[in-house]
């Protein structure tokens, strides 16, 4: 089996782009659709990256992201 070109940084970015953009944060669907090669760590170790930033963001305090 092929190893993917995705990593938890290409996870992070999308999230980060996806909520920008729309004030949406993906659901793991959205991100299975979108990375469907993904290793299950590395689609993990993303959702954690991305967390771990945007709650931290003024208008997110106090928000269960």
């Amino acid at each position: 089996m092929k190893a993917s070109c995705w990593t938890r940084w290409s996870v992070y970015e999308y999230m980060k782009h996806r909520f920008v953009c729309t004030g949406y944060v993906p659901d793991e669907v959205e991100l299975l659709e979108e990375f469907p090669d993904i290793a299950r760590s590395e689609l993990d170790e993303g959702i954690v990256e991305f967390r771990s930033i945007v709650k931290d963001w003024p208008e997110n305090r106090g928000k269960n992201i």
